[in-house]
C-alpha cells in the first residue's frame, strides 16, 4: 500500500508542477494594448465572477463588497468582533426590539442621502428576495423615522449586529438606477460602469463617497475562468492583482521582489460534501469508508504548498467554536474493512467491488472553484481505485453544483463563520432543509440544537452548542473538512493598500492606490 500511496502523491505533485509551468509559460508575453498605464487605474484578477452582484441573490453581496461598491451598517473587523459602518450605533431597546441609529452624512452613488427610510427600503427588500437572510435574520417588522431604524424580531436574536454584517445586508438604494442591471446602487468608494459576466466590470470613483473620494480614480475586474492564466496575466502586467492564484504558482511570487503579496490567516476550508441522496452514500459504512481514504495532512501539504493545515470541523483551532477532536482518521486498511463487512466485496476478480451482483460504480464533481479542486478529486479517484472503488469524474460549472443531484460527492469551499458566529452556517449548511444544505445532510438532533442556537444569549452555551452540533455532524460523517488555506492577495509592487482579510471580503477600498 506505501507504494500505492506513493504513486498518488507523485501524481498530485506532477499535476502541480505542469499547473506551475503552464502560469509561468506566458511570462513573457507582451502586456494586452487595452492594459491602461495610467497610475489611476487599477486591475484585478479574480478567479469568480458571479452573474450579478445584487447582494440579495445568493452569495452575491461578497462580490458586491469586495469590489467596493456596497456597504452593511456593521462591518467585521480583524478579530471578526461587529463594528459600526453605515451605523453609529445599535441599542436593544427591548427583548425583541433593536434601534439602529445612522450616520448622517452617507449618500448612495446616485447622491441620495442615506435615510432610514433608504435603510428601511432595502432591508425589506432583502427579506423579500432572500430566504436565506429571511431565516437568519428572523425580522417581524422594520419602521424608520429620520436617521434611525427600528427592527422588532420574531423571537430573541443574539447577534443581530453580525447578521447586518453579513454581505447580503449591503444596503442600496432600492429605487436607484445604476449604469448595469447587474449592480445595485450602493453606497461604496466605487461605482460600476460597465459590467459583463464572462469577461469582467469597469468600476468608476464615486466622488462625493462619505469616507473621502478614492485614490484611484477606476477600478478593473478581470475575470480569469482558466486558474493557470492568472500568473501569467500577473507577470505580463495585464492586471496589477490577483485573487485566486494556485498555490503551485504562490512560491515563485514570494521570491520576486517585484511582488507583494497580502496573506490572513481564514476560516475558508476546502471540504467534500457528501450527496445524501445517492444510494452508496446513504449506507453509513460506505460513507465512513470514503472519509477514512482522505488524507488530510497530505492533501493540504500537496496540493496548498504549505499554506493550509488540516481541519478537524469547519471552524479553526483558533476560534472558540472549534471541535475539539473529530472521529476522522486517514487508515486505508479500516476503509477496506469496512467496505467488506457492508457487503462491498470483488467477487469476480476483477478489481473492482460489487453488491448485490451489480459493479459499485459513483460519480465524483469536478470544476475549478480553485484549481486545487480539481487535483483533490483525482487523488481521490485513484485512492477509490486502490481500494476496489471506480470512481467517474464529472466536470460541471461551479454555478451548477448547487442543483446537482446525481453523484456520490463533491468538493467545496467555504468560510463558515466570516462574521465571527457558527448560527448562520448551521442554519444553512447543516439544519435540514437548509438553503446551502447541498448534500441533503439531516439530523433531527442537530435542527434541535441550531433552533436552540437561533435564540441563545449566553455566550458560553452558544459554544458548548456549536460543538454540540459539530459532534453529531462528525459521528454522522456528514462532511468531510479536508482543511483550512490561507486567502492571498498577490500585488505588483507598485500596489498599496490591497489587503486580505479574515472575513475574505473586504478587498478594495478608498484607500487603494497605485504608485
Amino acid at each position: 500500500m506505501r507504494i500505492q500511496m506513493k504513486k498518488w502523491k507523485f501524481m498530485i505533485g506532477v499535476t502541480l508542477m505542469s499547473l506551475s509551468l503552464l502560469g509561468c509559460a506566458k511570462t513573457n508575453q507582451p502586456s494586452s494594448p487595452e492594459v491602461t498605464k495610467n497610475a489611476q487605474t487599477v486591475t484585478i484578477g479574480y478567479t469568480q465572477f458571479p452573474i450579478n452582484i445584487d447582494p440579495a441573490d445568493e452569495y452575491n453581496g461578497w462580490f458586491t463588497i469586495r469590489y467596493g461598491v456596497g456597504e452593511t451598517l456593521f462591518k467585521m473587523n480583524d478579530q471578526l468582533e461587529p463594528e459600526p459602518w453605515l451605523a453609529e450605533k445599535m441599542e436593544q431597546t427591548s427583548q425583541l426590539e433593536w434601534k439602529i441609529t445612522l450616520r448622517n452624512d452617507v449618500t448612495f452613488q446616485n447622491g441620495e442621502k442615506m435615510t432610514g427610510a433608504k435603510v428601511e427600503s432595502s432591508l425589506k427588500r432583502l427579506i423579500e428576495k432572500s430566504k436565506r437572510a429571511a431565516a437568519d435574520l428572523g425580522i417581524e417588522s422594520i419602521h424608520s423615522e429620520g436617521q434611525t431604524v427600528t427592527i422588532k424580531t420574531k423571537s430573541e436574536q443574539p447577534i443581530m449586529k453580525n447578521l447586518l454584517a453579513e454581505p447580503y445586508s449591503v444596503i442600496v438604494d432600492v429605487d436607484g438606477k445604476s449604469a448595469s442591471d447587474k449592480a445595485p446602487v450602493g453606497t461604496g468608494p466605487f461605482l460600476i460602469k460597465t459590467y459583463t459576466p464572462e469577461t469582467g466590470a469597469t468600476l468608476e470613483a464615486y466622488s462625493n463617497y462619505w469616507g473621502g473620494k478614492a485614490k484611484v480614480a477606476q477600478v478593473k475586474i478581470k475575470y480569469f475562468s482558466d486558474p493557470t492564466a492568472i500568473s501569467a496575466a500577473l507577470q505580463s502586467k495585464e492586471v496589477d492583482a490577483v485573487y485566486g492564484l494556485p498555490y503551485a504558482n504562490l512560491a515563485s511570487f514570494k521570491k520576486d521582489n517585484h511582488y507583494k503579496i497580502s496573506e490572513k490567516e481564514g476560516g475558508r476550508y476546502l471540504s467534500y460534501v457528501y450527496n445524501f441522496e445517492d444510494p452508496y452514500i446513504a449506507d453509513d459504512q460506505f460513507r465512513q469508508a470514503l472519509d477514512t481514504l482522505v488524507d488530510k495532512k497530505t492533501y493540504t501539504e500537496s496540493l496548498f504548498k504549505g499554506a493550509a493545515v488540516p481541519a478537524t470541523g469547519p471552524f479553526p483551532s483558533s476560534s472558540d467554536f472549534a471541535l475539539d477532536k473529530s472521529v476522522h482518521e486517514f487508515n486505508v486498511e479500516k476503509a477496506k474493512k469496512l467496505l467488506d463487512e457492508a457487503g462491498y466485496k470483488d467477487t469476480d476478480g476483477d478489481g473492482y467491488r460489487e453488491k448485490d451482483g451489480k459493479k459499485v460504480t459513483i460519480e465524483l464533481l469536478s470544476f475549478t472553484r480553485l484549481p486545487e479542486m480539481p487535483l483533490a478529486i483525482e487523488a481521490s479517484q485513484q485512492q477509490l481505485k486502490e481500494v476496489g472503488i471506480e470512481a467517474k469524474i464529472r466536470k460541471v460549472e461551479v454555478s451548477a453544483v448547487a442543483t446537482e443531484k446525481d453523484y456520490a460527492f463533491t468538493p467545496y469551499a467555504v468560510v463558515a463563520a466570516p462574521i465571527g458566529d457558527p448560527y448562520a452556517y448551521f442554519n444553512s449548511a447543516v439544519k435540514t432543509g437548509g438553503v446551502g444544505n447541498i448534500g441533503h445532510y439531516s439530523n433531527a438532533e442537530a435542527d434541535q440544537k441550531i433552533e436552540a442556537l437561533a435564540t441563545e444569549t449566553d455566550q458560553k452555551k452558544r459554544i458548548q452548542l456549536s460543538k454540540d452540533i459539530q459532534a453529531l455532524v462528525d459521528k454522522d460523517y456528514g462532511y468531510t473538512i479536508i482543511g483550512f488555506y490561507k486567502v492571498a492577495i498577490v500585488m505588483d509592487k507598485s500596489i498599496s493598500h490591497l489587503e486580505s482579510h479574515p472575513t475574505d471580503y473586504y478587498h478594495v477600498t478608498n484607500k487603494l492606490s497605485k504608485e
